[in-house]
């Protein structure tokens, strides 16, 4: 496995993470797209593990606000 396979692998389980956390809060993503401001589409790539250019402060802090969790505990998921 090359590096980048890698990378897939850390993207894929960080979007299930973040979905997962989205879905226990009983929050759906047009919900998330609405409070974040970022696209539905481009929400589902990252929950699917399809955004590789995800920035954490462009993303990432937007997120974890509207998840109400910290920004450490976005980033507590097994990979």
């Amino acid at each position: 496995m090359n590096i980048s396979e890698k990378y897939k692998i850390v993207f894929k389980e960080f979007g299930l993470h973040i979905k997962e956390l989205r879905e226990k809060r009983n929050i759906s993503i047009e919900k998330l797209s609405d409070e974040t401001g970022i696209k539905k589409e481009y929400l589902k790539k990252i929950e699917n593990g399809n955004a590789y250019g995800v920035k954490i402060n462009k993303h990432i802090f937007k997120i974890a606000k509207a998840l109400k969790i910290s920004f450490s505990e976005i980033f507590d998921f097994k990979y």
